[in-house]
């Protein structure tokens, strides 16, 4: 029989238990580049992006170029910055290394220590259309948040780029 001790620090410990919100970290970018009619000329294109999305799949941090930087790089060991804010206790470093057209070909988000907190592959689709071509590709990394909830980013994020 459990004691009313044993009983207290059962219910002690769940109670404490503090809810982590399961976050997805998106790398993104893309172009196109098409020949035109008659008319002469060419037409093309490109994005790149960066969101850390909630499990409602809200954004709460959503920059495509964080600290005026392209999210991802394809030089040396790609890009590294770090994100700090109301959203964990410390600060989260984001990795990508892009393939030579740029698209994320490996992604990582790290705890402040370094510590990998996950990591991912880049997946790139290749379309054609007609005298068109088109490329999308991204990097996602799922992980958990040491708080029970961030706010969505309504321009005034919780969260800001501190290096990199």
């Amino acid at each position: 029989m459990l004691s009313l001790r044993s009983a207290l620090l059962c219910l002690t410990a769940t109670s404490a238990t503090v809810y982590a919100e399961r976050l997805r970290v998106v790398w993104s970018s893309g172009g196109f580049s098409s020949i035109s009619g008659p008319a002469g000329g060419s037409t093309s294109g490109q994005f790149e992006g960066f969101a850390i999305l909630n499990e409602a799949g809200q954004a709460i941090f959503n920059q495509a170029d964080p600290a005026d930087h392209s999210p991802c790089y394809n030089t040396d060991d790609g890009r590294e910055f770090t994100i700090e804010g109301d959203c964990w206790a410390t600060p989260r470093k984001f990795k990508c290394k892009g393939n030579f057209g740029g698209h994320p070909e490996t992604c990582e988000v790290k705890d402040g220590n370094g510590n990998s907190l996950g990591t991912g592959e880049g997946h790139t689709d290749t379309t054609f259309i007609g005298i068109a071509i088109g490329q999308d590709g991204s990097c996602v990394v799922e992980f958990d948040s040491d708080s029970d909830g961030c706010p969505v980013d309504d321009v005034n994020s919780p969260l800001h780029v501190t290096s990199g």
